[in-house]
């Protein structure tokens, strides 16, 4: 899998949708305060389903398998 920006080749980073656990401080209804821990884990990295926008321009990237 490979993203390439349809606008400059050289563009190299891109945000895209990943899937991660974390473990939240909350109150007593469960309401949310603050992140405990950032990530313990990925449950799915990148996807070439996901959008993928360079970091440069925002340009949706075309991404090929």
């Amino acid at each position: 899998m490979r993203a390439i920006c349809p606008n400059h080749k050289n563009h190299k980073r891109f945000v895209t949708v990943v899937q991660i656990t974390q473990e939240w401080i909350v109150d007593e209804i469960g309401d949310f305060i603050e992140v405990s821990h950032e990530c313990l884990e990925t449950k799915h990295g990148p996807r070439e389903r996901n959008t993928w926008t360079c970091c440069e321009c925002g340009t949706e990237a075309v991404v090929q398998e």
